[in-house]
């Protein structure tokens, strides 16, 4: 039982990871109307410029970490405002085809830049706390909490601040929304750089718990995928409640069955639970 135990407590925190890495892509795919592939990518752009601040340039990792993910913030930006938006009166499919395009972009650059191998940060070894016979890290626990805060400074600034309502208006009509005087391209800016951020942050809790290879990043998209259609591809509380069931459901299984079937598991999830609810746990169907 305490075997059991502890791969709920590795799956509560694998899910908090997941909540980190999909809300910035259901946001985007929410506001700006398409599935953003690129998304994952963003990632390993701020865990590997972390990383080279951090272990090359001999930074502290709170500082290497902020640079990480105010340049992927701007990144998310750039790419929005050069790639995506000349071709968005083309429609969400041609947005997400190029998405996919961008994401190879991305990952060469990396490639190139950093070459193969595994590489780590230069922070301080995990310190671990036992209760119960349960084990967890420091790092671990960060995760849980930046993905609580992180969620939930979202919801708030989506409620009670201007620019987050004015979001919330765009995601549901932007022509509307333009007619009573709203700014969509100022708005949309600011959705770019939310969503990047968020993404940022997910590398660098990345950089934190995993050891980084090239790769790394392109292998979230899956997860971030399976988590983002679960959830119905709109609602935040649903975003989270999918990244609990999906990172639970994948480190559990590891009771049963190997843990080369983790990501087996994450869609089998996905596809039972669409059985039953179609329009996934957000209770509306996606456009």
């Amino acid at each position: 039982m305490t075997l059991f135990l502890q791969f709920l407590l590795t799956g509560i925190v694998t899910g908090c990871f997941l909540v980190l890495a999909t809300i910035g892509f259901s946001f985007t795919r929410r506001v700006e109307g398409f599935l953003n592939i690129a998304h994952a990518e963003l990632l390993g752009v701020s865990a590997f410029t972390t990383w080279g601040l951090n272990k090359l340039a001999g930074w502290h990792i709170l500082p290497s970490a902020a640079v990480g993910i105010i340049v992927t913030a701007f990144l998310g930006l750039a790419i929005g405002r050069i790639v995506y938006d000349p071709i968005r009166r083309f429609g969400p499919a041609v947005l997400l085809i190029t998405s996919v395009g961008v994401s190879y972009a991305i990952g060469g650059v990396i490639d190139a830049v950093i070459g193969t191998g595994i590489r780590t940060l230069d922070i301080p070894l995990a310190t671990s706390y036992r209760f119960w016979g349960l084990r967890i890290t420091d790092y671990q626990l960060l995760v849980v909490a930046l993905a609580i805060v992180a969620s939930g400074s979202l919801a708030l600034f989506l409620n009670k601040t201007k620019t987050g309502l004015a979001i919330r208006a765009i995601s549901v009509n932007p022509e509307l929304a333009a007619s009573r005087g709203i700014d969509v391209q100022k708005t949309s800016r600011a959705t770019w750089l939310i969503s990047s951020g968020l993404a940022g942050l997910a590398g660098v809790m990345l950089s934190v718990i995993a050891t980084l290879s090239t790769d790394i990043a392109f292998h979230q998209i899956l997860q971030i995928l399976a988590v983002a259609i679960l959830a119905g591809l709109g609602s935040l509380y649903a975003v989270i409640l999918s990244g609990l069931i999906v990172g639970i459901a994948m480190d559990v299984s590891v009771f049963w069955i190997p843990a080369g079937y983790r990501p087996l598991i994450a869609f089998a999830v996905v596809i039972l639970v669409l059985l039953v609810r179609p329009q996934g746990l957000a209770g509306s169907k996606s456009s």
